[in-house]
C-alpha cells in the first residue's frame, strides 16, 4: 500500500540539505581574516551575473563594496526558491540579487536600498508577439515561467496555461520543442543563455513586460550592515568604479558579437 509522503517530511528534508550544503561550503579560505557573508543566489544567475569563481558581474560589484566595509564574499548557488527559504530561515546571511516582488512572501528579509542592476522582463518566443497589452496580452496562451521568480508568478495572468519550471535550460527546451509558445524570462539572462548555447529560432519581445530593480536581500541579523553597505555601493557609483566593472563586463561578454546584450544599469527617470 503505498503511503502519502507529508508536506512536513518534505520540509524537513529540504531543511536537512540546505544545513548539508551549507556545511559543506562552510570550508571556505579568504585572503584575509575578515568575517565572510554568505549570501545565495537561484542557480538562473550563474554565467552572467555569477559564476563559481564568483567572477560574475554582481559577485564583483558585491566583493568590492563588502571589501569598503570590511567583509568577504562568498556564494552559494541552489534552486531559485529554495535559496529564498535558506536566506529567510537564516541559514545563510541573505540573497545575492533579487526584486521587490519577493518582500510579499520574505518581509522579514531586509533590502539592501541601492540597487545593483535592471532586470527587463520579456517574452521569449519562436514568432514575434505583440505585447501592447502587457501582461494581459498572454491570457489563454501557453506560457513558460521559472519557479521562484516573483514577479513573474505574480503578473503573469491567471487564464493562462502555465507550465512551471526550475530553469532556463529546461525553459528553452520546452519553447523548442513547441511544449509551450511563450517563455517569461529575464532579457539579458536570456539572451546569454541562448548565445552561449548557440540557439538559433528564438526571438525576445521588443517591448518589456517590466523593468524593475533588483537588490542585495540580508537577513535580519545583519540589519546593522545594510546602511554601511549601501553607502558603499552609492560609494562606488560616484566614484566611477561600478560604472567601470560593468563597461568591462559587457565588453568581454559582448565580444564578437554582433547583438549586444543591454546595459544592465536602469537609468533613473
Amino acid at each position: 500500500m503505498k503511503q502519502k509522503i507529508s508536506s512536513g517530511f518534505v520540509n524537513r528534508c529540504w531543511q536537512y540539505f540546505a544545513c548539508l550544503l551549507f556545511l559543506i561550503n562552510s570550508v571556505f579560505v579568504t585572503a584575509s581574516d575578515a568575517p565572510v557573508l554568505t549570501l545565495v543566489t537561484g542557480d538562473l544567475l550563474s554565467g552572467l551575473y555569477h559564476s563559481p569563481e564568483q567572477t560574475g558581474l554582481v559577485d564583483e560589484l558585491v566583493e568590492q563594496a563588502l571589501q569598503k566595509v570590511g567583509y568577504d564574499l562568498r556564494v552559494l548557488t541552489v534552486p531559485t526558491e529554495r535559496s529564498l527559504k535558506m536566506s529567510e530561515a537564516g541559514i545563510v546571511d541573505g540573497e545575492l540579487l533579487r526584486t521587490t516582488a519577493i518582500e510579499a512572501y520574505f518581509p522579514t528579509l531586509l533590502q539592501v536600498p541601492e540597487p545593483l542592476v535592471g532586470n527587463e522582463f520579456v517574452v521569449f518566443s519562436r514568432e514575434p508577439i505583440d505585447l501592447k497589452n502587457g501582461w494581459q496580452s498572454l491570457s489563454d496562451k501557453s506560457v513558460g515561467i521559472i519557479i521562484g521568480l516573483k514577479l513573474i508568478e505574480n503578473k503573469v495572468p491567471a487564464s493562462a496555461l502555465i507550465t512551471k519550471v526550475k530553469d532556463q535550460k529546461q525553459l528553452f527546451t520546452l519553447l523548442l520543442r513547441k511544449r509551450i509558445d511563450y517563455a517569461v524570462f529575464i532579457k539579458r539572462i536570456g539572451q546569454y543563455y541562448l548565445r552561449k548555447n548557440d540557439i538559433k529560432g528564438v526571438v525576445a519581445s521588443n517591448l518589456p513586460l517590466d523593468s524593475v530593480p533588483a537588490y542585495i536581500y540580508l537577513h535580519p541579523k545583519h540589519a546593522a550592515l545594510v546602511p554601511r553597505l549601501a553607502g558603499a555601493l552609492q560609494e562606488m557609483k560616484q566614484d566611477g568604479s561600478f560604472r567601470r566593472v560593468v563597461d568591462r563586463h559587457l565588453q568581454a561578454k559582448n565580444s564578437g558579437y554582433t547583438e549586444r546584450l543591454a546595459d544592465p544599469i536602469l537609468e533613473k527617470k
